[in-house]
């Protein structure tokens, strides 16, 4: 074997290996004039994907230098061809220090039969479940509404893995959820972007997502490639999007599942800062 073609392989291996674990952080500033006064300023960091992905402490420690006030989980802490609960732990461990954990499954959840004892794991170190549920975050005696859908393979026949319309299922339980809010301001944590035209039908204010990975695969100047629900040319695999008066947070990820490479795809942390609009 030639001596270029080895070192082309090792650039190649290089590439792919600082792709799939150089963590990136993306900052967002929401404004509304909706946000209370005493929330203006709140540190929300956004984590996805995370596929029992083993950052060796990294990830961590990056986690603690932002500082949140909340960390919010949206889907997919482990994945379901090749859980290990041990990593999920250690990591959930370790970042319930850093700040209130408030956490919502994803479809590799649903769709594990590890799922019964993740939820024992995370009510053992505190984590809000968030799965079809509604609770208000406090700061100096002001509130916001905290909403979250469970994935809606919840409803999957374990041997076909089919199940309930997405639409249908995310439309009953925000139907049930928000007909009695008492919170002006609300944010919901659901996996699943692809959903924005039923979170903007309840008129959420802003919603953290999941799910598509980046793309997986992004070009420069067009974007991600491909990702689950979405097909092709995904319209809402990363960033902040807004729809009549619904903001919605997409993060790319943290680790991956069928396909092993993320190639101009870094795995993503993201902190969005609330802001009162006066």
């Amino acid at each position: 074997m030639k001596i270029e073609y080895i070192f082309f392989l090792m650039l190649i291996a290089i590439f792919l290996t600082w792709q799939n674990n150089g963590l990136v952080t993306t900052n967002y500033s929401y404004k509304s004039e909706k946000v209370p006064d005493k929330f203006d300023g709140f540190k929300i960091l956004h984590i996805s994907d995370f596929h029992n992905k083993n950052f060796y402490g990294s990830l961590t420690n990056r986690m603690k230098e932002i500082n949140p006030d909340i960390i919010v989980i949206s889907g997919d802490l482990i994945d379901r061809r090749k859980t290990n609960l041990y990593t999920t732990t250690k990591f959930i461990q370790e970042i319930v220090k850093v700040a209130p954990v408030y956490y919502v499954s994803g479809n590799h959840e649903q769709l594990s039969e590890h799922y019964a004892k993740l939820k024992v794991i995370l009510n053992n170190f505190n984590v809000i479940n968030m799965d079809d549920f509604y609770t208000k975050l406090y700061r100096d005696g002001s509130s916001i509404g905290l909403i979250g859908i469970a994935d809606p393979a919840i409803n999957a026949d374990k041997k076909t893995y089919l199940y309930t319309s997405n639409n249908t299922y995310a439309r009953n339980i925000l139907n049930h959820l928000t007909k009695d809010l008492k919170t002006e301001f609300n944010i919901l944590l659901s996996h699943r972007p692809e959903l924005l035209s039923v979170y903007k039908e309840f008129n959420i204010d802003l919603v953290f997502s999941g799910h598509a990975h980046g793309g997986q695969i992004r070009i420069p100047f067009i974007g991600g490639i491909l990702s689950p629900n979405q097909g092709f040319f995904p319209k809402l695999s990363e960033g902040m999007h807004k729809e009549g008066s619904t903001s919605i947070v997409v993060s790319r990820g943290l680790g991956n599942s069928l396909f092993p490479f993320r190639i101009l795809n870094r795995p993503e942390l993201i902190v969005v800062t609330l802001n009162k609009l006066f």
